[in-house]
């Protein structure tokens, strides 16, 4: 009897341990989402034993009811909670430092499946996927406006997570140039400067204002950022 405790007492320790681990993640990444998207949003990270069983090609998820009313909550695979939860609390992340190293005056800085990109992208993508699921709660349906207006927040949810300015201007600028190269209904090829989507068009900062700010749900659906 001794011996099944203690073998029980295993899986148990493990399911205890991972339920802290995604529960600290959600309560580092939930206040950030809320500030981008306007309104309160929580954030739900899969579980590593979900992962296992989860076929389904996707990074991040938001519901949407009958009326298209978005649920003020966001889905995060487990792989994607737990780049962020390497990413938070750091004031350096190497694999962003090429990204100081390219031409931006060049008209394709970094390009699909440089080295550059392979070391930086991961990280990229969880950045831009938390951000693009705060903008869905805000009411964003359309997946390539979605993905503009989240490059436009990219910075400041790194900079919320610690990064310091220039990575999180960087990382902003990269996801911009990578737009056009994403597939199907997220490839987008107008997020510019004063162009309709841009959140903030009176000042030249883009994608990032400076001094970095959350976009506060700007371009969502009217009504959720106050909550309705």
């Amino acid at each position: 009897m001794r011996l099944l405790a203690a073998v029980l007492a295993v899986p148990a320790a493990l399911l205890a341990w991972q339920w802290l681990s995604d529960t600290s993640t959600e309560r580092k990444l939930a206040p950030i989402v809320s500030a981008i998207a306007g309104r309160e949003v929580g954030v739900d990270c899969q579980t590593f034993w979900g992962a296992l069983i989860d076929t389904r090609p996707r990074h991040g998820e938001v519901m949407f009811d009958e009326n298209g009313i978005p649920e003020p909550r966001i889905f995060l695979t487990h792989k994607t909670c737990g780049r962020l939860d390497d990413f938070a609390g750091k004031g350096h992340h190497a694999e962003l430092d090429c990204l100081a190293t390219l031409d931006w005056s060049a008209q394709a800085p970094l390009n699909l499946g440089s080295p550059c990109y392979e070391k930086a992208s991961p990280t990229i993508y969880a950045l831009l996927t938390l951000a693009h699921e705060a903008y869905h709660t805000a009411g964003v349906h359309n997946e390539a406006f979605t993905n503009c207006f989240a490059t436009q927040s990219m910075g400041y949810a790194a900079s919320a997570l610690g990064a310091p300015e220039e990575e999180a201007l960087f990382v902003a600028a990269a996801m911009n140039v990578l737009l056009p190269f994403q597939h199907g209904s997220y490839r987008i090829d107008g997020c510019v400067r004063d162009s309709e989507l841009d959140l903030n068009p009176k000042t030249p900062a883009f994608p990032t204002e400076v001094p970095i700010a959350p976009q506060n749900g700007k371009g969502g659906r009217r009504g959720l950022a106050a909550g309705a």
